[in-house]
C-alpha cells in the first residue's frame, strides 16, 4: 500500500522540490537584504548589523613563505616589483624587473620563472584564450605588458606550468604606459594605458606562427560610438583598474581620481561602446543625497577598488566600489529596479532578466553600506582608515590597510534568513604589505547557464548552497608570503558545539536560536552524510538532534502549536526546556514548501487535507525533521533539477556534467539514503492514540508524514540511479552509444529536465539502457560488464528482469553470427524463454527487428500474445472491446491500448511480409510460408483480441478467403455490425 502511495505522489514530491529550490533562489539576491526590498538606500549604521567577538569566521590555516630562491631575486630588484594570484591555475606570481616567477601555492613548490621578456614588466594577466588560436592544447595565455609592448604567450597548464617564449602575439604600445589588463570569458583582452581603454585584438590562426604580427590594438575610448558619450572630465585621468561582468557583458573602468566609466560590450559580448560615466564629485553628490547629507563627503571619495557584481550575485546591482574608509558604494546601470519576466521552458517556469533589459541605461549610486566604526556615533568602535587593497562580492568583503597587520573581513554566511543584511566582522593578522586578496570557492557542481537571451539569475544564499560548495578559503598575498585562512562554516560551528556540549549544550542552543530548528537539522544532516573521519566523532550526537527536539506533525490551530514564537526572545533555559518538550512543535518562518498534505500557517494544504478539532478545520504542518530532509535533497540537486542532463552535438548526446560530477552527486544522494535508513529518520507507522480526536489527528498526521518521506526516499534513490546510469553511459562512450538512437528519442532525452528523468514519467532511462545493450550486442564480455554495473549501480532502473532481457539479447546476437542449424535454433529458443520470463520488460519492436532476420516469426507471435496477456491479467480489455467506444473506464481503455500495441508488432511484420510477396521478389515463396506460419500461430491461440487484430489486418489486405477459418470471426462480425 505504501508503495502505491509513493508511486502516486512522486510527481507532487518533485514539484515540492522545485518549489523549495525556487524559494531558496528568491532569497539569494543581495539587493533584497541590502535595501530591504528597495525601501532603504543606506545601511550599516544601526546596532545588530555587524556581529563582533566570539568565534572568528576566518582562521589562519597556514602561512606559505616566499620561496627562498625567489627572495634573493627580490633583494636584487632594481626598479619594479609586484605580486598577485592566478587562482584559476593555483599559482602565485611575482614580477621582479623583467622576470616573471610563479609557484604552486597549494603545494608551495614548483617554482618556475620566465625570463624571455626584454623590457621591464609592468602588468601581467591570465587569459582564457579563444579556441583555435594555437594548434597545441593551449587553454590559457599570459598577457605581459611592459614599458614598450604587450605580448600574449601561450601557456600549457598541467601538473606544472610551461610558457612558450617562441610563439606569441606582440604589439608595440607607442609610449603608452599599461595600468591594468583584463580578459573576458570569451577571450577578449582589454587594457588601460594612461587615460584610454584599449582592446588587444589577436586574430584567429591555424598552426604556430613566429612573426607575432597578426594582432593589433584598438582604442575603444576613441571609437566613433564612444565619442557620442563624451567623458566630461576636467583633465585626463589615468584608468587604474578594470573589472568585467561576464554575465551581462559590461566593462567598468576606475580612474585615478575616483571616476568610473562604463563600457557596454553588447548583447553577445562582441561589441564595445562607452555607455556612461560618473566623476568622483558626482558619485559623492549622489551618495550625499542618498544619505541626506548627514555624513562627511570624504567617506564617499577616494575609491580604491571596484568589483563587478555578476548576475548570479545580484540581478539589480551591478558594481560595488570600496573607498579608503571602507564604505561600500553599490551602483546600478538601470534607471530603476526591473521586475522579473517569467518564461516557460519545457514546463519549467524561469524568472530571468533578458540581455536587452540588462543593457546599460545609466550609472547611478543605488546604495551606501557604511563600514563598522566609520561614523563617529558608531557602536562598533574605531573604523577602517587608509584602505589600500579590497575584495568585495555579494557575500564577502575583505579590506587591507597600509602599514597595518590587520585585515578586516565581513561576511553574511551566518545570516541566510535575515530580512536585512547582517555580517560577521573578523580581524585577520597578516604580516607584510598586502598585494592581493582572493577567496577560493570550489563549486562541486556547476550551475547550468540559461539561454543566451537571458542573464543568469542570482543564486541562493551561500549558507543554503553549502552542500554543493567545497570548503571555502581566503588567500591574502603579501610581500611576506601567502596567508591561507579557512572559513569557519556553520557546519563547523555545529561540529564544535556537539563535540563540546552535545545536543543539549549551550553552544547548540545558541545555534538553534541563530538558525532555527529546520536549518540546524539541515546542518546535522551535513555531518551525518560526511565521510570525513573526524565527523565520525559527532555523528551520534548529530543524529540525537532529530530526537532531542521531539517535534510532531501538527494541525494548524492546535493548542500545542505556536507559529508566532520567536527563538530570539527566549532565554537559554526556556529554549532548552522547549528542546525536551514532546508537545512543542513549530514550523519556522523559513520552512520549506510543504508536501502535498502539509502546509505552512500562511498556506492552505493544496489537497485540502484538514482535520476537525472542536469544529475548526486544521491544515497540517510538517515536522522540522521532514522539512530538513526535503531541504537537504533540494539543495543537493538544485544545480540540475530543472535543467537538461544532456544536449545534442553532431547527432549524438553529450552530458552537461562530467563523469566525475555525475558520480559525486550520485554518491551524495546515496549517502543521504543510507543516513535515512541507518538513523531511522523515517518515522514508524502510528497505530495508537486513536481514542480521542486529537489523538486521531496526530496519528493521521504522523502517517501522512511517513508517506511523504517514503516518496522522498524513492525520489532520492531514483535520482542517484539516474545519475549513475548517465555516468555509466559516459564511461562506455555516450557519443557512440547515442549515435544509434533515432532522432525523436535524442530530442526527448535532450529536452527532458532531470526531475522528469528521475521520475521515470516517460521511461526515457529505459531508452538509454536499451541503447547501451544494443551497443554491446555481439560483445559477450562487454554485455556482461554492462549488466553487472547496471545491476550494481541502478538496481531500480535495471532489475533482474532487465538483466534477463540483456542476456536474451546477447543470445540472439550470438545466433546471428552462426549459420542456420540446430545450434542456432537452440540459441533462439533459449533467448525466447528468457524473454518470456521477463516479458513486461521486453521492448517488442526492438525484439522484432532482431528475431525476423533469424526467421523467428512464430516465436515473435508467442511473445506478443504473452505480453498482451500479462498486461491484462483480469481481461479488462476484452470487456472494453465488447463495449466498443461506449466505455469511459480509464483503466479498461488503458489496458486495451497496451494490448493493441502488442498486437501491432505482429501485424506490422505481416504487412512487411505481404508487401514482399506482392512484389514477386525471389523471396516471395519463403515469405508467404512465414506469413502463413504467423497467421496459423495466432489463429491457434485463444486470445480473442489477437484474432480481432488479425481480422482487421485481413480485411485491410483483402484476405477474405482466410477469415472464415478463424473461430472468433462470428463474434467479431457481430461487434462490427
Amino acid at each position: 500500500m505504501a508503495e502505491s502511495v509513493v508511486g502516486e505522489s512522486s510527481d507532487n514530491a518533485a514539484q515540492r522540490v522545485m518549489e523549495q529550490i525556487e524559494n531558496d533562489i528568491e532569497t539569494g539576491d543581495i539587493y533584497n537584504r541590502l535595501t530591504q526590498n528597495g525601501t532603504t538606500a543606506v545601511s550599516g549604521l544601526g546596532g545588530n548589523i555587524y556581529k563582533e567577538g566570539g568565534q572568528p569566521e576566518f582562521l589562519l590555516k597556514r602561512k606559505l613563505p616566499i620561496p627562498e630562491e625567489l627572495k634573493l631575486q627580490i633583494k636584487n630588484m632594481r626598479s619594479q616589483f609586484s605580486m598577485g594570484l592566478f587562482t584559476e591555475i593555483s599559482r602565485a606570481w611575482v614580477i621582479v624587473d623583467h622576470d616573471i616567477f610563479m609557484w604552486n601555492y597549494e603545494t608551495n613548490d614548483d617554482l618556475a620563472y620566465f625570463d624571455a621578456v626584454q623590457n621591464t614588466v609592468l602588468k601581467i594577466a591570465l587569459v582564457k584564450v579563444k579556441p583555435g588560436i594555437f594548434s597545441a592544447p593551449v587553454n590559457y595565455g599570459l598577457i605581459v605588458g611592459t614599458i614598450a609592448d604587450l605580448t600574449l604567450y601561450p601557456m600549457i597548464v598541467q601538473s606544472d606550468v610551461s610558457i612558450d617564449p617562441t610563439h606569441y602575439f606582440k604589439v608595440a604600445l607607442e609610449h603608452n604606459t599599461v595600468n591594468d589588463i583584463i580578459s573576458t570569458e570569451s577571450g577578449r583582452v582589454f587594457f588601460s594605458a594612461d587615460d584610454k581603454l584599449y582592446e588587444f585584438v589577436y586574430e584567429n590562426q591555424k598552426g604556430w606562427f613566429r612573426d607575432g604580427k597578426r594582432c593589433r590594438i584598438v582604442n575603444q575610448s576613441a571609437s566613433i560610438l564612444s565619442t557620442l558619450i563624451p567623458f566630461f572630465g576636467t583633465s585626463a585621468e589615468d584608468i587604474e583598474q578594470l573589472s568585467v561582468d561576464n554575465s551581462r557583458h559590461i566593462l567598468y573602468c576606475l580612474g585615478r581620481n575616483g571616476s568610473i566609466q562604463v563600457f557596454d560590450l553588447g548583447f553577445d559580448g562582441q561589441q564595445c561602446t562607452r555607455a556612461c560615466a560618473l566623476l568622483s564629485g558626482q558619485i559623492s553628490a549622489q551618495a550625499n543625497l542618498l544619505t541626506q547629507y548627514g555624513h562627511e563627503e570624504n567617506n564617499f571619495s577616494s575609491i580604491v577598488s571596484i568589483s563587478a557584481l555578476e548576475s548570479y550575485q545580484s540581478n539589480q546591482l551591478n558594481l560595488v566600489a570600496v573607498t579608503s574608509k571602507g564604505v561600500r558604494i553599490y551602483f546600478s546601470v538601470l534607471e530603476r529596479k526591473v521586475g522579473f519576466y517569467g518564461r516557460n521552458d519545457q514546463g519549467v517556469y524561469h524568472k530571468n532578466l533578458t540581455q536587452e533589459e540588462a543593457r546599460v541605461q545609466k550609472l547611478r549610486v543605488a546604495h551606501i553600506r557604511f563600514a563598522p566604526g566609520v561614523v563617529p556615533s558608531s557602536v562598533y568602535g574605531q573604523g577602517m582608515q587608509g584602505v589600500s587593497v579590497a575584495y568585495a562580492d555579494h557575500s564577502l568583503c575583505v579590506m587591507a590597510t597600509v602599514n597595518r597587520k590587520i585585515v578586516w573581513s565581513m561576511s553574511d554566511l551566518y545570516f541566510p534568513h535575515s530580512k536585512f543584511l547582517r555580517e560577521a566582522k573578523s580581524e585577520l593578522i597578516v604580516d607584510g604589505n598586502v598585494w592581493a586578496i582572493a577567496p577560493l570557492y570550489k563549486e562541486l557542481l556547476p550551475y547550468a547557464r540559461t539561454d543566451k537571451l537571458f542573464v543568469p539569475r542570482a543564486l541562493a544564499h551561500n549558507f543554503l548552497r553549502q552542500v554543493i560548495i567545497g570548503h571555502s578559503r581566503l588567500l591574502v598575498c603579501s610581500n611576506e608570503g601567502i596567508h591561507e585562512f579557512e572559513q569557519f562554516t556553520p557546519t563547523d560551528a555545529l561540529w564544535h558545539a556537539l563535540e563540546d556540549g552535545g545536543p543539549d549544550g549551550r553552544a547548540t542552543a545558541d545555534l538553534l536560536r541563530e538558525f532555527g530548528q529546520t536549518e540546524l537539522l539541515f546542518l546535522a544532516l551535513r555531518l551525518l552524510c560526511s565521510d570525513v573521519p573526524k565527523d565520525e566523532r559527532v555523528k551520534d550526537k548529530a543524529a540525537a538532534l532529530f530526537y532531542t527536539l521531539k517535534d510532531l506533525p501538527t494541525a494548524q490551530g492546535d493548542v500545542t502549536h505556536n507559529p508566532s514564537w520567536n527563538p530570539a526572545e527566549d532565554s537559554i533555559a526556556d529554549w532548552a526546556n522547549r528542546m525536551r518538550s514532546p508537545l512543542f512543535a513549530s514550523t519556522p518562518e523559513h520552512s520549506i514548501a510543504s508536501p502535498n498534505f502539509f502546509s505552512t500557517p500562511a498556506c492552505k494544504s493544496p489537497t485540502g487535507n484538514q482535520s476537525m478539532v472542536g469544529g475548526v478545520p486544521h491544515a497540517l504542518n510538517a515536522t522540522h525533521r521532514h522539512d530538513a530532509l526535503y531541504l537537504y535533497f533540494s539543495r543537493l540537486v538544485s544545480s540540475i533539477w530543472t535543467y537538461s542532463v544532456c544536449k545534442i552535438t553532431n547527432k549524438s548526446l553529450v552530458t552537461l556534467l562530467s563523469k566525475d560530477e555525475l558520480d559525486w552527486l550520485s554518491n551524495e544522494l546515496r549517502k543521504l539514503c543510507d543516513v535515512m535508513e541507518k538513523y531511522r529518520l523515517l518515522p514508524a507507522t502510528e497505530a495508537g492514540f486513536r481514542n480521542t480526536a486529537v489523538g486521531r489527528i496526530r496519528n493521521d498526521n504522523s502517517n501522512a508524514e511517513r508517506q511523504s518521506l517514503l516518496v522522498l526516499r524513492k525520489l532520492v534513490t531514483l535520482s542517484a540511479e539516474t545519475l549513475s546510469l548517465w555516468s555509466i553511459a559516459n564511461s562506455f562512450d555516450l557519443h557512440a552509444v547515442s549515435a544509434g538512437m533515432n532522432t525523436e528519442t535524442l530530442q526527448l532525452l535532450a529536452n527532458r529536465r532531470f526531475y522528469q528523468l528521475a521520475n521515470e514519467s516517460d521511461h526515457l532511462n529505459a531508452d538509454l539502457i536499451r541503447a547501451l545493450i544494443k551497443y554491446f550486442l555481439g560483445d559477450e564480455a562487454g554485455t556482461r560488464e554492462l549488466s553487472d554495473r547496471l545491476r550494481k549501480d541502478c538496481p531500480t532502473l535495471y532489475s533482474a528482469d532487465d538483466a534477463c532481457v540483456t542476456n536474451a539479447m546477447e543470445q540472439l546476437g550470438a545466433a546471428t553470427s552462426i549459420l542456420p542449424g540446430p545450434q542456432r535454433r537452440q540459441l533462439i529458443e533459449n533467448a525466447c524463454q528468457m524473454l518470456s520470463s521477463s516479458i513486461l520488460k521486453v521492448d517488442l519492436p526492438s525484439i522484432s527487428q532482431t528475431l525476423i532476420p533469424l526467421n523467428g516469426y512464430e516465436q515473435l507471435v508467442d511473445l506478443c500474445l504473452l505480453r498482451a496477456k500479462k498486461e491484462d491479467p483480469r481481461q479488462l480489455a476484452l470487456v472494453a472491446f465488447n463495449k466498443g467506444s461506449c466505455t469511459d473506464d480509464v483503466e479498461m481503455n488503458l489496458v486495451l491500448e497496451k494490448r493493441m500495441k502488442a498486437y501491432k508488432v505482429f501485424t506490422d511484420v505481416l504487412t512487411e511480409l505481404e508487401n514482399c510477396i506482392s512484389s514477386n521478389s525471389p523471396m516471395s515463396n519463403e515469405q508467404s510460408l512465414n506469413r502463413d506460419l504467423m497467421i496459423t500461430r495466432i489463429i491457434s491461440s485463444d486470445d480473442e483480441l489477437a484474432h480481432a487484430s488479425l481480422f482487421r489486418w485481413m480485411i485491410e489486405k483483402n484476405k477474405s478467403n482466410l477469415i472464415l477459418q478463424v473461430r472468433f470471426f462470428i463474434s467479431f462480425r457481430v461487434r462490427k455490425g
